[in-house]
């Protein structure tokens, strides 16, 4: 299946500043989609990744505009033409 990833982190001129079209297998996860950018882009791996191979805190989703945290996390599953977009960290108080 098929999803577009939109990026908005401070590193985004690193990659491009378009959607990325990843192809992925039918039941793949928000987190299957985050380890696909990073498989394609590698340099996202430090800062998206913590040493453990998980996912860091600061690493938030959306999925069509919704966040993950209202719906699985990270194990959100992801449907043909769903578009993931990951923020940067938002900090404040």
């Amino acid at each position: 299946m098929r999803v577009e990833v939109h990026v908005f982190f401070p590193f985004r001129s690193e990659i491009g500043g378009g959607p990325i079209p990843l192809d992925l297998p039918p039941g793949a996860d928000v987190a299957r989609s985050v380890t696909a950018l990073v498989e394609r882009y590698p340099q996202l791996r430090g800062r998206i990744f913590d040493p453990k191979g998980r996912i860091q805190r600061h690493v938030s989703a959306l999925v069509n505009g919704t966040s993950i945290q209202f719906k699985q996390g990270f194990a959100t599953p992801l449907a043909e033409g769903d578009v993931v977009t990951l923020l940067p960290p938002v900090g404040g108080g």
